[in-house]
């Protein structure tokens, strides 16, 4: 059977729970496409936007920076789209300190921490 990195994650229960060792690095130019996509009219609701990123995350690693840009573009849902991207970063050690010290509010960064300990079993 053809075993496409494409195809190799859809199967795999690794990938679906977040496991970053299963997925490919999101590059610069995909990444370039996806914010331009958001700002489409397609994505104009929240929802819509945190569907589209949570469906890259699941196949793509990213990266503190490009997660932060993402928040940075989803003010509506972005406490959600930190925690969603929290799964497929590559350097989770930076997160807390590039991405969670830009929330301006106290209960933003709280509801993140609360969020991923939730649903990754794992505290920032």
């Amino acid at each position: 059977p053809p075993n496409s990195a494409a195809m190799s994650f859809l199967g795999d229960s690794k990938a679906k729970e977040g496991d970053g060792a299963t997925k490919t690095a999101f590059d610069d130019n995909n990444f370039k496409d996806l914010l331009n996509s958001l700002g489409m009219s397609a994505y104009r609701k929240d929802k819509d936007k945190l569907k589209r990123i949570t469906a890259v995350c699941s196949a793509h690693t990213l990266t503190c920076k490009q997660t932060l840009e993402l928040v940075k573009l989803t003010k509506g849902c972005n406490t959600d789209v930190a925690v969603v991207c929290y799964g497929s970063l590559a350097d989770k050690e930076n997160f807390k300190k590039e991405v969670v010290s830009t929330f301006q509010w106290e209960e933003e960064k709280t509801e993140i921490a609360e969020k991923i300990s939730k649903k990754y079993g794992e505290k920032i």
